[in-house]
């Protein structure tokens, strides 16, 4: 592999669609991946991923040309180690408030001088023949993941922090966070709010921001007010749609 072009990409300003993925299965993620969908988060938070099973869908990401990125299941640095040695070329760390807490992530995900993340026999190596020689520190994107108001209000000084390089807000959790409701998602003006405040942070200090969204014509809505990297559903989600709209043609 020659670099991380969906990092490049975001660091010129361009958009770049990617998907989350929930079902578990290496052959979802390579059919998502062919279909355009430039990169691909095996979602070890909230699914059941064995983690042979994660390893072998990197792969299968991969294969397809698409950059394989995971979200951590807790902030332990053997967690950002395992899942970056099985080849991640980012992870999207839930939960992230304090730039304190970023500033320990990011020297956990590079490798000396830049960090101290271990070094191990691992699968990553066999990315590129520099892997440790400055290509992973190079290319490894680490990527907070604001969902409460305590993340909104530390927003730049999260984004801020040398290592961080992108921004992502998990609008759901941010909205139950508020006080909110799910129907409230995108909707309720306070919501809104925090919203443009996390994208204006981002920017002011230089670093892209992305966020999930359910549909295509909700991500143009935001892609147009300046988020970059865009999560367009998931692979369960995406199979309940499309597995409902036929089938209601069919028995209509």
């Amino acid at each position: 592999m020659r670099s991380n072009f969906v990092k490049d990409k975001l660091n010129s300003g361009e958009t770049s669609v990617g998907t989350f993925l929930n079902l578990c299965s290496p052959m979802a993620a390579e059919a998502l991946i062919a279909l355009g969908y430039e990169w691909a988060v095996v979602d070890t938070e909230h699914s059941a991923w064995d983690f042979a099973d994660a390893t072998a869908t990197f792969a299968a990401i991969e294969a397809k040309g698409g950059i394989p990125l995971a979200r951590t299941w807790d902030h332990s640095r053997v967690a950002i180690s395992r899942l970056l040695d099985a080849g991640a070329l980012g992870l999207v760390i839930p939960h992230v408030s304090t730039a304190e807490s970023a500033e320990q992530f990011a020297d956990a995900f590079r490798y000396p001088p830049l960090g101290h993340r271990s070094v191990g026999s691992s699968r990553a190596t066999l990315l590129n023949s520099e892997y440790r020689n400055g290509w992973a520190n190079d290319n490894v994107m680490l990527i907070p993941q604001i969902e409460d108001p305590n993340g909104v209000a530390n927003v730049y000084e999260i984004a801020s922090i040398e290592g961080v390089d992108a921004i992502f807000i998990g609008p759901n959790d941010l909205a139950l966070e508020m006080g909110l409701t799910a129907n409230d998602v995108f909707t309720h003006p306070d919501h809104l709010a925090a919203i443009n405040e996390i994208l204006n942070g981002a920017k002011k200090a230089g670093k892209p921001a992305g966020l999930s969204v359910s549909d295509g014509a909700t991500a143009k809505r935001f892609i147009k007010d300046g988020f970059t990297m865009i999560d367009l559903s998931n692979d369960f989600r995406l199979l309940q749609k499309s597995a409902s709209n036929e089938l209601a043609k069919a028995i209509r």
